[in-house]
């Protein structure tokens, strides 16, 4: 039991490159790059521990992790990847919330590489049934992460609209209308045609240069 706590310091100690993608960030805040970097890195240590236990208990007749651990790994993996993807979406596009946490994964990957195919005490590499089951988990948590970070762009929580994300263009709107057409409002409405909510500032205005020139000639 000793070994097992032991594995696990060390685990940890070896997972901080991960968050390396976090320093690449150059339009963040440092307190979201810090809690950021903090995120990242339990879920770094859940990850290489869940894929650890499971390949191990799986691929060995007499698993050196207990069962309740292995449950225990996998469930506070899954339970850190939920609110670190939407701690990230919240501050960055789908695109680098993707880069960032799978870049993060992979160096995970790349540090735990000799450690899982060396063959041995060899210089040699072997693909075998544990570290064939770790890459199959591995990529499985992968495509968790980037099915997770689709969807639309959230702000501290709120949800943009497809409406508030539409271009001017598409309303209807009198601005770009003629100036005869805008005479022919005045002199149908005269000056409630002001109080027309549909109006923005610009188209206001218009009216309204149009009605003082009107008072003027008059």
């Amino acid at each position: 039991m000793n070994y097992i706590y032991w594995a696990i310091f060390i685990g940890s100690l070896i997972n901080i490159p991960a968050i390396a993608p976090v320093l690449f960030l150059k339009k963040t805040q440092k307190q979201v790059k810090v809690s950021m970097a903090f995120r990242l890195y339990l879920l770094s240590v859940f990850l290489v521990l869940s894929l650890m236990t499971l390949s191990q208990n799986m691929t060995q007749k007499y698993g050196l992790f207990p069962v309740w651990l292995v449950f225990a790994a996998f469930g506070l993996f899954v339970v850190m990847l939920i609110p670190t993807i939407k701690f990230v979406r919240k501050h960055l596009s789908i695109g680098k919330s993707r880069a960032v946490i799978l870049s993060s994964f992979l160096i995970v990957y790349a540090v735990r590489f000799h450690g899982v195919f060396s063959f041995g005490n060899s210089d040699g590499y072997m693909l075998n049934g544990y570290n064939a089951t770790w890459t199959i988990f591995f990529l499985f948590a992968c495509l968790m992460v980037y099915i997770c970070c689709a969807g639309d762009k959230t702000y501290y929580g709120s949800s943009v609209s497809s409406s508030s994300t539409q271009p001017d263009y598409y309303k209807p709107s009198k601005e770009y209308e003629t100036q005869t057409q805008i005479d022919y409002d005045i002199a149908v409405k005269g000056a409630s045609v002001l109080l027309d909510p549909n109006l923005n500032i610009v188209e206001q205005q218009r009216y309204r240069d149009s009605l003082n020139k009107n008072d003027d000639s008059n």
